[in-house]
């Protein structure tokens, strides 16, 4: 019996690994390559339109994540999660690679939309599994370990795409095959069935929930997540698309040492997401955007105006840490609302706003380029989020929002925003 016992823990071990060292390579994978893009620039110079064009390298993914994420979606609902899950970490890996030999630019950015596909199968089952596998409490620091391990990923991928890059611009595309790890311990570990329907209510929180789904969608709640996700998005991604070129114009040339800095915001990012917890047992999730869209917007405003350095740094570490602890609640709030058998859609519509917004970043940026600097761009960038954290002041105070039950370790039963 003991003998089944530790097993049977082992296995739920090696299955939260699995799902979250996914998790560690979806939201960065497409900016792996952010330390290359200098001397991808300097080799495509002869390109009409380059400086855009090898910057859509890093965000250009989202656009096949955006096209595929419905899909997925409903195939995440519909079939087995393990196997789609095992067939988009075998796409991120061989797809991925591609840019390893290719020299044609508009071939790598042909293979990057298909690389979307794997991040969207990726980032959709990940999340679903956990929901599928924990609920209440224990979901909620799952969902934080997630976005921590994100974080963790968004370093190690950035600081090794770095080192990569200073051999070549072709050589942190190799990281990619990585995923390919992965795939022995989600075919051992992962069942593809949904673990929360195999157990009775056993608690307070449990039987709120069941008794939620038995509800209407709260379709405001879900609008205002994918507005904040898209914005989050938008200010991060920022960082790894063009903050390489601000440093170049320092004078910092080392790809290492830019993969070092673009990292930060990711490093703090794992910060805010393990903190999340703590903060969440006084904050409402309504009041924790309200305050921490403030603090990132001025983090990124930080970023336009910083005089050395030291400076800069302060505004990556404190947009890192309000990006953790706003894409932590977020998805915790989603997955607490989100009923079991829909999932696989809510949170397609989720990633298919999270990669928009990485998709959209640069394109944001590009027209104020037109007639600013990047420096503005960060200005303007910073603003926004400032003015979004207020309109969830707004919300918050006319009471917009759906009440909505709160499944918690607190003593919070109803969201009262």
């Amino acid at each position: 019996m003991n003998d089944q016992s530790d097993i049977k823990q082992k296995n739920e071990t090696l299955k939260l690994i699995v799902i979250l060292s996914v998790s560690m390579l979806t939201i960065m994978g497409s900016a792996a390559v952010a330390p290359a893009l200098p001397e991808m620039l300097n080799f495509f110079a002869d390109v009409p339109d380059a400086g855009l064009l090898v910057s859509m390298v890093v965000t250009l993914p989202a656009l096949g994540i955006i096209i595929s994420s419905p899909f997925v979606g409903i195939l995440a609902d519909k079939y087995s999660r393990k196997n789609m899950l095992m067939i988009a970490l075998a796409i991120f890996a061989l797809v991925g690679a591609t840019g390893a030999f290719i020299t044609s630019l508009y071939l790598i950015l042909a293979f990057r939309i298909l690389l979307g596909i794997g991040i969207a199968g990726m980032t959709i089952c990940a999340t679903a599994l956990l929901a599928d596998n924990y609920s209440g409490a224990e979901l909620k620091k799952k969902i934080g370990l997630q976005s921590a391990c994100m974080g963790f990923g968004a370093v190690v991928l950035e600081v090794a795409g770095g080192a990569l890059a200073d051999i070549s611009w072709h050589a942190p595309f190799y990281i990619y095959l990585i995923a390919l790890l992965i795939i022995p311990g989600a075919m051992l570990s992962l069942s593809g069935k949904k673990k929360n329907e195999q157990h009775a209510s056993h608690n307070r929180n449990e039987n709120v929930q069941k008794d939620f789904k038995e509800k209407e969608l709260p379709l405001k709640s879900i609008a205002l997540i994918y507005v904040a996700t898209f914005t989050l998005m938008v200010l991060f991604f920022s960082v790894p698309t063009k903050l390489p070129f601000v440093l170049d114009e320092k004078g910092i040339t080392s790809a290492l040492l830019i993969g070092a800095l673009i990292s930060i915001p990711g490093l703090f990012g794992t910060v805010g997401a393990l903190g999340q917890v703590k903060v969440s047992g006084f904050l409402t999730e309504m009041k924790m955007n309200l305050f921490f869209f403030i603090i990132m917007g001025a983090g990124v405003f930080i970023l336009s105006i910083a005089p050395d350095m030291l400076t800069l740094i302060a505004g990556l570490i404190i947009t890192g840490i309000a990006f953790g602890i706003i894409n932590t609640t977020n998805l915790s709030w989603l997955g607490r609302i989100a009923p079991e058998d829909s999932r696989g859609k809510i949170f397609s519509g989720f990633t298919t706003v999270l990669f928009l917004g990485q998709l959209a970043s640069p394109l944001v940026i590009q027209p104020i380029l037109k007639t600013g600097t990047l420096y503005d761009a960060y200005a303007f960038l910073g603003i926004t989020g400032i003015c979004l954290g207020i309109v969830f002041g707004i919300v918050n105070v006319m009471g917009i929002i759906e009440k909505t039950p709160m499944i918690s370790e607190h003593p919070v039963e109803v969201e009262t925003d």
